[in-house]
């Protein structure tokens, strides 16, 4: 019994010092390994780690629509708004109080010269002009007779002289009275068309209260208002300008004109100058004054219009800068620049560049907003 226990415990001891052994000889073998294990274990994981995250995005070239500037001779022309007006306009009104009793025109009739348009009651006038005349009759009698008696030396010369002033001042009243006679009737000065009337038969009237606006259409005008810059080309060189008319009321319609007046007063607003033109040619009867025109202003000689770089208007960028721009394709670096230009006057979907863009060169006409200095695109439209 007690040499069983000496046996077991004899067979533990030898076991312990068995695996003390073994974990003697294996430890430098196992360290390395699991240092091994571990540190591929922390590599894996961060590769893992690298792949997760998101790949970096690529940029991709932007493409832009391009267009080659052409350069031309341009038509350089403008187009301004104007306004039909008669050669003068006048408001006729009698030159004495009374009261009317014929009214021989209605707005819209055409007079000759000498017609009559309006008459006062002439009965007061023609009494006062009997009253002056019998004057008239009795001074110059007086005249007379003192004239005589003086020749006879009987009487004096100072009745001759009161007789003589008696005479004349009656004369005068005479001829005063004619003329306010004369005065009670309105004729046309001109040959005209009525524009309007201002009264009606059977009103009192007094001096100086229009009664009817006469207008001569003899020679039709047209008045528009010209910017400075051309305001001063056209008053320096107004034969240099081929300068027709067109009327929305009137189609079919177009009137070469001639300038007639220059107003040298500008407007403190607009900074323009009233410019007055005479419609030449045979004028359509459906012209009236009051109406509106088109003007077109162009360079009459052909040999004067010079050549132009033109692009499309859809090329301007006007949205960045407070002075308009231009983005130019570099074909040989494949980039794009922006450059600040002066523009001339549109011309249907295109526009004249007057620097800042040579002829031959290739301007972004559509994408440009999403561009920036110096940035590498893909072109479209050649």
């Amino acid at each position: 019994m007690n040499s069983n226990r000496e046996t077991r415990s004899l067979k533990r001891i030898v076991f312990v010092i068995a695996v003390a052994a073994v974990s003697a000889v294996a430890v430098p073998f196992v360290s390395p390994f699991l240092t091994d294990v571990l540190a591929q274990t922390a590599t894996n994981t961060v590769e893992a780690e690298v792949d997760t995250r998101p790949a970096a995005s690529v940029e991709r070239p932007v493409t832009v629509e391009v267009t080659r500037a052409l350069n031309r001779v341009v038509s350089q022309s403008r187009t301004v708004a104007g306004r039909v007006e008669p050669a003068r306009t006048v408001d006729l009104a009698f030159q004495i109080p009374g009261q009317i009793i014929r009214l021989e025109v209605e707005p819209g009739d055409t007079i000759r010269e000498g017609e009559v348009i309006a008459e006062l009651d002439q009965i007061d006038f023609e009494l006062a002009v009997d009253r002056a005349q019998a004057s008239y009759d009795l001074a110059n009698s007086e005249l007379a007779r003192a004239s005589d008696l003086a020749d006879r030396g009987v009487a004096s010369d100072a009745r001759l002289d009161t007789a003589r002033a008696q005479f004349f001042q009656a004369e005068v009243a005479l001829r005063e009275a004619e003329r306010r006679l004369s005065q009670t009737k309105i004729v046309a000065p001109f040959d005209a068309i009525v524009a309007r009337t201002f009264v009606e038969e059977y009103v009192n009237v007094t001096s100086t209260a229009p009664v009817a606006r006469l207008q001569d259409v003899s020679e039709m005008r047209l008045v528009i208002s010209l910017p400075e810059e051309l305001a001063a080309i056209a008053r320096s060189a107004p034969d240099a300008f081929e300068i027709v008319a067109t009327f929305p009321a009137v189609p079919g319609y177009t009137a070469p004109l001639v300038l007639r007046s220059f107003a040298t007063d500008a407007d403190r607003t607009a900074q323009t100058y009233d410019v007055e033109f005479a419609i030449t040619g045979d004028i359509d009867p459906r012209l009236l004054p009051g109406m509106t025109a088109d003007v077109r202003i162009s360079i009459a000689a052909e040999e004067d219009r010079r050549r132009s770089v033109i692009v499309p208007v859809s090329a301007v960028d006007t949205t960045s800068r407070t002075e308009p721009s231009i983005w130019i394709y570099e074909e040989t670096s494949g980039q794009v620049e922006r450059r600040t230009v002066r523009l001339g006057l549109p011309i249907d979907n295109e526009i004249v560049v007057q620097d800042g863009v040579e002829a031959n060169e290739l301007v972004v006409s559509g994408g440009w907003w999403r561009l920036r200095d110096n940035q590498t695109v893909t072109v479209s439209g050649l």
